[in-house]
């Protein structure tokens, strides 16, 4: 006999327009560590600001973990 999956509709899901949005946060810091000039000042804040943003993208990545096992997806 075969496992029937559910449907997984995306379309509205927050937290997949959230992590989305993180996602492009860290990726602006990572290209802004790349310009030839910075400052030591500049360089501290851009990567305390990488550092926050890749913690919410843990944080985002383990709430959309547990919102797929409780549909089933995983």
């Amino acid at each position: 006999m075969k496992k029937t999956q559910k449907a997984i509709t995306f379309k509205g899901l927050p937290l997949l327009d959230e992590l989305e949005k993180e996602c492009l946060t860290a990726i602006k810091y990572i290209e802004a560590l790349k310009v030839k000039y910075l400052s030591e000042d500049q360089k501290e804040d851009i990567l305390g600001e990488l550092s926050a943003s890749i913690t919410h993208l843990r944080i985002q990545a383990e709430q959309l973990d547990k919102t797929f096992e409780s549909i089933g997806a995983i």
